[in-house]
């Protein structure tokens, strides 16, 4: 369909609406028509009627056009939403519904016009019945067009805009294509701009993404791992690669060690895979060795890969002097607080300004269209304090209630016909189909009236009915409001900031150790009964003041001053079309505040003195393409975050997140497809782009503290929503993006979102995260995978080494054991550990003397680094040659060990907890810093002697080999 034609049929829709108005305006008297549909009963219509019998039957006429023209309209704007707007499976389900909502009302609006003109013929002696019919059917048709005509409205409005103005929301530069460089640099083919993901079938039946060609799909029962092993074109498969785990301050500290002591290795790697904390030293280590885009600033001269943030340099005491990165003195720690309290502000007073314009909706509906009269409420509802007698229960109509229990008969009758039908399958065919379809629809139908007419109008009058029980004051409400608000900032602060020192091992184990008088492992944790009683607690809270804001609303709001109805209502559009829901979080103050710690370039002073100076992100915002680029030297750095999805369609219960990698090449994961960098910034609108950086890419995999947190507790994404604590960004969906960047882009497809409004805020309070929406909240990589391994096996490397400072729960190192698991599922990799029993605490060998040093001894392991070996499901090749299934993989746990140097054992001995910090603990001290600092280091020598080891065994079996051959 053109975009002319959809434009002209959107002006079409409102025309039978649009006539049927104007013939009822010019034919039908004025006359309480709606009272006469809710009458109820013969003695109310005559009240209602008088002596205007005539003027009511002439209405009746008139609105038969009048409904005749808004039936039509409704079903033309759901039909051509269907068409035109309505692109998944979802929103086709709306349309349909919509249609029949559009039907059903209209049939109820003519068997109610044939009632009243029944009863309206013999007023005198007429009888209850008819009119009780009526309302019935009028409360269904309200209920109806209540639904159903704002759903039109925008629909049409969206096929409007779309049609006219698609021609001038695309104005990006025009479509191009890079070359792939190969391995030696050379051009070797043309590079996609996007590469969907890997194809599945919905829930629904249909297939996402529907217009996705490969040129040679996977045709093997092995399909599922070919496919998690896309990567993106020029990312060939390397012969050595490193991934460093998440864990905030405590990782980056270790794995900052581990890479200094292992950076003649790491200038041999290809790819480098952060996640988390171990982002924030690869995010340092590219930024230092980077120049800037328009060479107004050069790289950094005399500092290459080979002794940047080595030990001593300009670059690692700034890091260490800046290790409490979130908050260093007083002043910072105000803003920090500060930061957190605004934004918490403003998300509760965005949430209360929605409760509100709902709740002057609902007012305006209620009084215009009296299914359950409220009236009563409004008086004693404004008066501060009140006084005089509580307002009684809402008079619920008979027949309204009638209606209730009707569609409740009518639900259980298909019910039963299902049952029939189901039995007789073969004899009744898809009979059975139908019948489900009417009992859910009876259902639902039922359960919004039983919304409409009880639960709403119950809620303010207990809202009405507190305020007058309470006697309370303006002042009063106010001090509710504001505690509401405290208690949730509290929360938020338990939240994140609480954290107790817990014995590791089941209660039994630990009773019985404590009774044998053994020595415990201790860890910090984040989360105890407390925290988490209080987030239930705050939730709570948040919903009941939510109601009574919303009860009072209703109750109220068409009786305020039309000034306040207008401008509320105006203002609020205003903010939610122009507030960015990203902005206002936590995150641009994460990003900064990393920013400050980990940005930083040595530079020689004129006076010939080096120092580090950090970058100045208003002038240097670090667009990700060209400071993410690779060095010569150096691997290629991805940032590994996770894209939050919501339901089954593409991932399975229970993990509600998939890899989202960002690179200077690509961004995106295989099961949501990848998008060019340069040419996702180039198309992206200046708030959104403004997250396509490496310091934003450091952040954003290190959001930890998010609406959408993997398999983490709900109820602590939800308190994170609603406070605006929140870490993560909403960056472009790549699956969505190749239609819309095509040569002739649909005008019927949503353009790129400029900014990230009120429907976002209300994605992540909800948990609602589509896999075809436009944008994808993104947020820490631990919540898809917390070491980096799984990426860095999905690149093909035969020797993958792990730098593991996840902080996790002895005995087993279970993070691990995840991303063992996870690499079988999604890529088909198997790992085979040797001798994983060395890791397990309290496995070495006892330092002497045993007694002083038993607590100590107990935390000890046989050995920090552990070897296996990776089998792929598939040969690997290498510069055109195959190369075998098998590579190595050497994990450096950060454990503690008898080798170590002296002064570390004697900080774990002082401090029980060490080394599984908290990731909740981003404020380390100079003691915390060098201790994890050395603890890396110490970890990488012997990652070091693995990988020396590991070579000297290729070595050898080659030799054997060229031996044998001759």
């Amino acid at each position: 369909m053109p975009a002319w034609q959809g434009a002209v049929l959107a002006v079409a829709t409102v025309v039978p609406f649009a006539v049927g108005t104007l013939w009822f305006c010019l034919h039908a008297p004025s006359v309480a028509d709606v009272d006469l549909q809710l009458a109820g009963g013969a003695d109310e219509a005559r009240r209602v009627v008088g002596a205007r019998a005539g003027d009511f039957r002439q209405s009746l006429r008139a609105d038969y056009v009048f409904l005749a023209g808004y039936t039509l309209s409704l079903v033309s704007a759901f039909v051509l939403s269907r068409r035109t707007i309505a692109r998944h499976r979802g929103l086709k389900d709306v349309t349909v519904l919509g249609v029949w909502a559009a039907a059903v009302a209209g049939a109820c609006d003519v068997a109610e016009n044939l009632l009243l003109g029944q009863g309206l013929r013999q007023l005198a002696r007429a009888r209850d019945l008819p009119f009780a019919l009526a309302t019935g059917c009028a409360t269904v048709k309200w209920l109806l067009l209540g639904l159903a005509a704002p759903v039109a409205a925008v629909a049409v409005a969206l096929t409007f805009k779309r049609a006219v103005l698609h021609r001038f929301t695309d104005d990006a530069p025009a479509a191009r294509r890079t070359a792939v460089g190969g391995a030696d640099g050379t051009e070797e083919a043309e590079r996609p701009e996007v590469i969907p993901p890997w194809p599945v079938m919905r829930s629904d039946g249909e297939r996402w993404p529907k217009a996705h060609r490969r040129q040679s799909p996977p045709r093997s029962s092995g399909t599922r791992w070919l496919d998690g092993s896309r990567v993106p074109p020029g990312r060939e498969q390397g012969e050595l690669g490193f991934c460093v785990s998440g864990g905030g301050i405590r990782s980056a500290c270790v794995c900052l060690g581990a890479l200094q002591a292992l950076r003649g290795r790491l200038r041999e790697a290809r790819y480098l895979v952060s996640v988390s904390g171990g982002g924030y030293t690869a995010g340092a280590l590219q930024l230092a060795l980077t120049g800037s885009a328009d060479g107004r600033i050069p790289a950094p001269p005399g500092v290459t890969p080979a002794n940047v943030f080595q030990p001593g340099s300009p670059e690692e005491d700034h890091l260490r002097r800046h290790s409490k990165y979130v908050a260093e003195g007083t002043g910072q720690w105000l803003t920090a607080l500060g930061v957190l309290l605004r934004g918490l502000l403003a998300s509760l007073s965005l949430l209360v300004a929605t409760v509100t314009v709902l709740g002057i909706a609902l007012s305006w509906a209620y009084h215009l269209v009296p299914l359950t009269d409220l009236s009563s409420l409004a008086g004693p509802g404004l008066r501060f304090p009140p006084h005089g007698t509580p307002p009684g229960l809402p008079a619920f109509r008979g027949p309204a209630v009638m209606a209730v229990v009707a569609l409740v008969l009518a639900a259980a009758a298909f019910w039963f016909v299902w049952l029939l039908a189901f039995t007789w399958v073969s004899r009744f065919g898809r009979l059975w189909v139908w019948a489900v379809r009417a009992f859910r629809t009876c259902v639902v139908v039922a359960l919004l009236l039983v919304v409409v007419l009880f639960v709403v109008p119950l809620v303010a009058w207990a809202t009405v009915r507190i305020q007058s029980g309470l006697a309370l004051t303006l002042p009063q409400t106010g001090v509710g409001v504001g505690t509401t608000a405290l208690l949730t900032y509290v929360s938020v602060l338990v939240s994140t900031l609480w954290r107790r020192r817990q014995k590791v091992g089941r209660p039994v184990e630990r009773l019985r150790g404590a009774a044998a008088g053994r020595s415990q492992l201790t860890r910090a944790v984040p989360h105890g009964l407390t925290p988490h009683l209080t987030v239930w607690a705050v939730l709570l809270l948040l919903t009941v003041v939510s109601l009574l804001i919303l009860g009072w609303v209703t109750a109220t709001a068409h009786s305020w001053d039309p000034a306040w109805q207008l401008t509320v209502p105006l203002v609020f559009a205003v903010v939610v079309l122009s507030l960015d829901q990203t902005w206002m979080s936590l995150h641009p103050f994460y990003r900064s505040r990393l920013a400050a710690a980990f940005a930083v370039r040595r530079q020689t002073d004129p006076d010939g003195e080096r120092v580090a100076v950090p970058y100045d992100f208003e002038t240097e915002p670090t667009p990700l393409h060209w400071y993410g680029r690779k060095h010569p030297g150096f691997p290629q750095v991805i940032f590994a975050a996770a894209a939050n999805l919501s339901g089954s369609d593409r991932t399975p219960p229970g993990r509600r997140a998939v890899s989202f990698t960002l690179s200077h090449d690509y961004v995106g994961g295989p099961d949501v497809g990848y998008v060019d960098t340069e040419r996702l910034g180039e198309r992206t609108k200046r708030l959104i782009r403004r997250d396509l950086t490496v310091q934003s890419a450091v952040a954003v995999s290190g959001a930890a503290f998010a609406s959408a947190m993997g398999r983490q507790s709900r109820a602590y994404q939800t308190l994170f929503a609603l406070s605006n604590a929140r870490l993560g960004t909403w960056l472009p969906n790549p699956a969505a993006l190749a239609a819309l960047w095509g040569d002739e882009r649909d005008w019927r497809l949503p353009p790129e979102p400029a900014i990230r409004r009120l429907p976002y805020l209300l994605r992540e309070v909800f948990g609602r995260y589509p896999m075809d929406d436009r944008l994808l909240l993104t947020t820490d990589g631990g919540h898809y995978e917390n070491l980096g391994l799984v990426e860095l096996l999905r690149h093909g490397v035969r020797t993958a080494v792990c730098i593991d400072a996840s902080g996790d729960h002895p005995p087993f190192a279970g993070t691990l054991g995840e991303a063992i698991t996870l690499a079988r599922e999604e890529l088909g990799v198997e790992i085979r550990l040797d001798d994983w029993q060395d890791l397990v605490p309290g496995s070495a060998e006892p330092l002497q003397p045993e007694d002083p040093l038993a607590r100590l001894n107990s935390r000890l392991s046989a050995r920090v680094v552990v070897t296996g070996t990776i089998i792929y499901p598939r040969e690997l090749v290498r510069n055109g040659q195959g190369c075998g299934t098998t590579g190595r993989l050497i994990v450096a746990k950060a454990t503690l060990a008898r080798e170590m140097p002296y002064e570390l054992l004697a900080y774990a001995s002082s401090d029980a907890v060490f080394p599984r910090d908290s990731t909740s603990d981003q404020w380390f001290d100079h003691r915390q810093f060098d201790a994890y600092r050395a603890l890396g280091y110490f970890i990488g020598e012997q990652a070091d002697k693995a990988l020396r080891a590991r070579l000297a065994d290729e070595g050898s079996t080659a030799t054997e080999g060229g031996s044998a051959a001759s």
